[in-house]
């Protein structure tokens, strides 16, 4: 179904709305606009940053693609084909719509809450391909594969979260992701709850299995320092909407808009004091 040659993610006009309710019965008297007629592509084997302050809606927007959050409007394509209701408009040969979580995958901002404190590693990570009707042996068999390729050991399957590091758990997220063999990550500012030791370390991993496994990433964040040493294509986003989009080089470096300057001057630098 993925065609290589296509753009891996097509979003245009992508809106959503909160309904803001209030009086005795709590009916809805307006909408609240978190993200308005976003557009952008994401190109195979790339990765889009996204950027802005707190509360510019880089959240909602990657959580509306996952189905986390509803869109009130737009349309959305993987690899060219039209994605409606959490399912892509493309059946395959036994008449069943691939669900967007096969091919689409997110890793959250905290590890500590991303992962269920009563299940041991291997019940969270088997549980995606046990869904899907994988036997178990083939599900434990995978799951110690993708934690040694994130440098965790096999015997961590037997433990629970809470006998893991900041760091440690995100490795253990980014296996879970991997689990389904998905062509996209969402990363949602998945170093920032982290360590500034272990950042490095988790952006580096994340490079790699782009390269090994050719995915396509979108990378929120607002440390604009990690977004110019990782990021092919930058999207700008202030109050919901889109104000600069472009090729990472081009936008960071000859940024158009008054904000995005705005926000490459906040980026803290070392200077000498005469």
């Amino acid at each position: 179904m993925v065609q290589e040659s296509v753009p891996a993610m097509e979003v245009s006009g992508l809106t959503v709305k909160f309904p803001i309710r209030g009086g005795v019965l709590g009916k809805v008297q307006n909408y609240f606009t978190a993200v308005e007629d976003v557009s952008f592509t994401l190109e195979p084997g790339k990765i889009l940053s996204i950027v802005g302050e707190s509360g510019c809606g880089k959240s909602t927007l990657v959580k509306s693609l996952v189905g986390l959050v509803p869109m009130d409007s737009g349309e959305f394509k993987l690899f060219g084909k039209r994605v409606v209701n959490g399912r892509i408009q493309d059946k395959d040969s036994k008449g069943k719509c691939t669900r967007v979580s096969d091919l689409v995958q997110m890793i959250f901002q905290d590890p500590f809450s991303s992962l269920n404190p009563r299940q041991t590693i291997a019940e969270i990570l088997t549980a995606p391909l046990l869904s899907r009707g994988v036997n178990v042996q083939e599900a434990e068999a995978r799951a110690k594969e993708l934690l040694e390729r994130v440098s965790l050991p096999k015997e961590a399957l037997q433990k629970f979260p809470h006998e893991f590091s900041g760091g440690q758990r995100q490795r253990l997220c980014i296996a879970r992701s991997l689990m389904v063999k998905p062509k996209i990550l969402l990363c949602d500012e998945v170093t920032s709850a982290l360590d500034v030791s272990v950042q490095a370390q988790i952006l580096h991993l994340l490079d790699d299995l782009r390269n090994e496994f050719g995915l396509s990433i979108v990378f929120i964040s607002h440390d604009m320092q990690v977004v110019r040493a990782l990021s092919d294509d930058v999207l700008v986003m202030y109050f919901g909407h889109v104000v600069e989009r472009g090729a990472a080089d081009e936008v960071l470096v000859n940024p158009r808009h008054e904000y995005t300057q705005k926000l490459l001057a906040s980026v803290p630098t070392i200077r000498r004091v005469q």
